[in-house]
């Protein structure tokens, strides 16, 4: 009965990881190009664009865009270690900062969220 109870637990956990990540919408023109100006054109800038749309980010909040450098961490893959997300940290231009986490390789957004007194609106 113990490894069935897990597995139910385990089904749940998972269900509430895909359903954490943020919401995404057709990216403003205007935030689009303001990222892909920002970044240097930055393959995945159109749907971090997107995401910022969905969270009502408009262009003229958005003052700075910062791409953390690579963890050392990730997941063991035939010895190497490769890392599996970025963090494009955009300073908003009323103070604070917006951190889109995700996915290099596939431009998955897995975590947005509001840092140093930043606000996100609705």
């Amino acid at each position: 009965m113990h490894p069935i109870r897990t597995l139910v637990v385990a089904g749940f956990v998972l269900t509430g990881c895909i359903a954490a990540a943020p919401p995404e919408a057709a990216p403003d023109p205007a935030v689009a190009a303001k990222l892909r100006q920002l970044s240097g054109g930055d393959a995945c800038s159109d749907r971090i664009a997107g995401a910022l749309t969905a969270a009502g980010i408009t262009a003229d909040r958005i003052s700075d865009y910062d791409l953390a450098p690579m963890a050392t961490g990730g997941r063991r893959n035939s010895g190497n270690r490769r890392n599996l997300q970025r963090q494009a940290w955009l300073k908003l231009a009323g103070g604070g900062n917006v951190v889109v986490q995700y996915e290099p390789s596939s431009c998955r957004i897995s975590t947005l969220y509001a840092r140093d007194g930043a606000v996100l609106p609705g």
